[in-house]
């Protein structure tokens, strides 16, 4: 794409050594921290998760550098997204990467504390992405301040978020999350105890002969619809090369592939 000129210079962060990294083949750019937590496969998997028939307001809890925002504009020409990220520099590199793709008439920046957030965004948007921390807190925690956030947090633990997703849902809105597959019961357990219904997996494969490593959530807000096991995605044939479908999703090919598992689309093998 034709970098916005007015954006291109670097984010006015100089204390952090930051790179400019393609995504979704190059179709974008953006700044992220060289140390620390970056963007990878994950946040294009959960941006992919979103289905058009989801609606139109979308929030990006711990929007990071932007990666799941980006991809959600690109996927979802007709949303309009707020991308919501605690942490002032990377609130700053985001608001900037965001002008940098030219996307500010659809994506719209606030810095904040989804644990936080004002009482006049309850009941606002049609659906919230979270790419959470989810590495135990118990674990070792990396030296890097930035990458321990994105791994294991500070205060706030999987209730919370989800407990702030769905207070900002309107109802029946959905909630679409990404996790490590080893914390999918905590996250069940919190929706389930919230009132939220029509809770729905889909496993990633690293390979098809592995456990699924992440798995991705859906749920909707006020609503006892049943629970369903979706068709997963094997990332990864056995020599390593990506297999068509998650190659396809990676290059910004892969518009709401959870709906597609739901309707009975193969998505699983490539």
């Amino acid at each position: 794409m034709t970098i916005n000129p007015v954006a291109a210079d670097l984010p006015d962060l100089p204390d952090i050594a930051l790179s400019c990294d393609g995504i979704l083949n190059r179709q974008y750019h953006l700044y992220q921290p060289k140390k620390g937590y970056r963007f990878g496969t994950d946040a294009i998997m959960l941006a992919a998760s979103v289905a058009p028939f989801y609606g139109a307001r979308i929030a990006d809890f711990g929007a990071g550098a932007g990666a799941v925002s980006i991809a959600l504009s690109h996927f979802l020409q007709g949303a309009h997204i707020t991308a919501i990220e605690k942490e002032p520099d990377m609130a700053a590199c985001l608001d900037h990467n965001i002008a940098l793709n030219s996307m500010q008439d659809r994506v719209r920046v606030m810095q904040d504390d989804i644990t936080n957030l004002s009482p006049v965004l309850q009941n606002s948007f049609d659906c919230v992405v979270a790419n959470p921390p989810f590495h135990h807190a118990a674990g070792t925690r990396s030296a890097n301040h930035r990458r321990a956030l994105a791994h294991q947090g500070d205060t706030a633990n999987l209730d919370d978020w989800v407990t702030s997703a769905l207070s900002v849902l309107k109802p029946k809105g959905r909630l679409v999350m990404i996790i490590r597959s080893d914390r999918t019961d905590e996250v069940m357990r919190s929706l389930h105890a919230q009132g939220a219904g029509g809770v729905a997996l889909q496993p990633l494969w690293p390979y098809s002969s592995s456990p699924a490593i992440r798995v991705i959530i859906t749920a909707q807000k006020d609503t006892k619809a049943p629970f369903a096991i979706l068709q997963g995605l094997v990332l990864h044939h056995p020599d390593g090369a990506l297999t068509t479908r998650a190659s396809q999703i990676l290059s910004g090919e892969g518009a709401g592939f959870l709906a597609m598992a739901d309707t009975g689309t193969d998505t699983t093998k490539g």
